[in-house]
């Protein structure tokens, strides 16, 4: 997330408060990492953590209003289309608890409105962000398989030993990025810079603007490649032929691709050709050292085992006061989905013939995520109407 250069930098604090290290527990959701914040001292709320934001940002401005919160400077951020400007307010040393972390004081940037509802796309509360600036200063450990976020002082951390590969990585304005090779048609292989986000819910993203070579690959479909401040991020997916982070190799990685906007590219502070997201950072267990500029990884099981994408054609939303009313929000063309007469607005009533409403969102997403040729059918409501849909799920790229 970017800001101008007139939001003054914080002062840093110790947010171990002298401690070695500190844990805190977070929940996996619909690929994003989540953890638990007590914000203004009192309420409870939900933080993406995310290392390719750099501020902390309240999404409902509502509640900062509560609280009868002084802001003194309004300013653009740039979208997740990179290039829509969206604005949010400044607000000075609010109280932040990160559950697991003693309470501490930061500037928090509040949302004008809340342009996203990624509560729709979760099919859960989220509230805001925790940006990168918030760990800059600490060793960041990612446990996956425990759901854990471990910090570490610089000072008392030892890189850890055994099975892991160590990175050399670049931090600007407190995000970190890795140096890495794609390969891709024709024997093309690309030195690129990524992006470490784990606000990405995907496996790769690559900037195809950014570099003659990186075209689109023979196979790819349009659509929307996930939601985001601004709105939706819309572009292509493919696959390419291998992504390379040194010895190890993700081949015909699943691969998002989308222009780069033109001030960023002009930006050596913001210019990369890609992001690394979630879905490929699960499959290790990550260190990132913001001070000494590291990244260590350990693989997990069969980390370069192929990455799983929706068979059916649906994007769906999480609606209603308990996020259980599942609603057709679009429909990718040439899909089960579309062959099959689906149409946005479309309310799913039942799946498989349990009701829809037994169904968090991520185990309703997991289902069109199942083997090639497996039979859907779903009850939808159409406006009056009471319609049963089948269709076969489909390998779409």
């Amino acid at each position: 997330m970017w800001l101008p250069a007139s939001v003054a930098a914080q002062a840093d604090f110790d947010i171990l408060k002298g401690q070695p290290r500190a844990s805190i527990a977070f929940q996996y959701a619909n690929n994003f990492i989540l953890v638990e914040v007590r914000l203004f001292g009192l309420l409870p709320m939900s933080f993406i953590f995310d290392t390719g934001a750099e501020h902390t940002i309240l999404f409902k401005k509502e509640f900062a209003d509560i609280f009868k919160t002084q802001y003194d400077l309004r300013v653009p951020i740039i979208g997740s289309d990179l290039s829509r400007e969206i604005y949010a307010l400044v607000a000075r040393s609010v109280d932040i608890e990160v559950i697991g972390l003693d309470p501490v004081q930061r500037d928090i940037l509040v949302l004008e409105e809340d342009y996203l509802t990624l509560d729709e796309i979760t099919g859960r509360p989220i509230h805001g962000i925790l940006g990168s600036s918030f760990f800059k200063n600490v060793v960041v450990q990612l446990d996956f398989r425990k759901q854990r976020l471990i910090l570490h002082s610089p000072e008392s951390f030892h890189p850890p030993s055994g099975a892991f590969h160590e990175y050399e990585i670049t931090v600007r304005s407190g995000k970190p990025y890795l140096k890495s090779i794609v390969s891709l048609a024709g024997n093309t292989k690309l030195d690129v810079i990524l992006l470490i986000d784990t606000g990405a819910g995907l496996p790769l993203l690559l900037h195809n603007n950014t570099d003659p070579r990186l075209v689109l690959p023979e196979h790819y479909i349009r659509g929307k490649l996930g939601l985001g401040l601004g709105g939706f991020v819309e572009g292509h997916l493919g696959r390419i032929e291998a992504l390379n982070l040194g010895v190890l190799t993700f081949p015909h990685i699943l691969t998002s691709f989308q222009d780069l906007s033109h001030s960023v590219m002009q930006d050596s502070t913001r210019f990369r050709n890609g992001l690394i997201g979630t879905q490929l950072l699960t499959r290790f267990q990550v260190y990132i050292d913001y001070v000494n500029e590291k990244m260590y990884l350990r693989t997990q099981g069969n980390y370069n085992k192929k990455f799983k994408m929706d068979k059916s054609g649906l994007i769906i939303f999480a609606m209603g006061q308990n996020l259980n009313i599942y609603v057709v929000q679009d429909i990718l063309a040439n899909s089960p989905a579309a062959d099959a007469d689906i149409r946005q607005g479309d309310i799913i009533k039942k799946v498989q013939g349990l009701p829809a409403s037994m169904y968090a969102l991520d185990n309703l997403l997991h289902i069109f995520q199942r083997r090639e040729g497996k039979s859907i059918t779903l009850v939808i409501q159409r406006k009056q109407e009471t319609l049963k849909k089948r269709f076969k799920l489909k390998e779409l790229i």
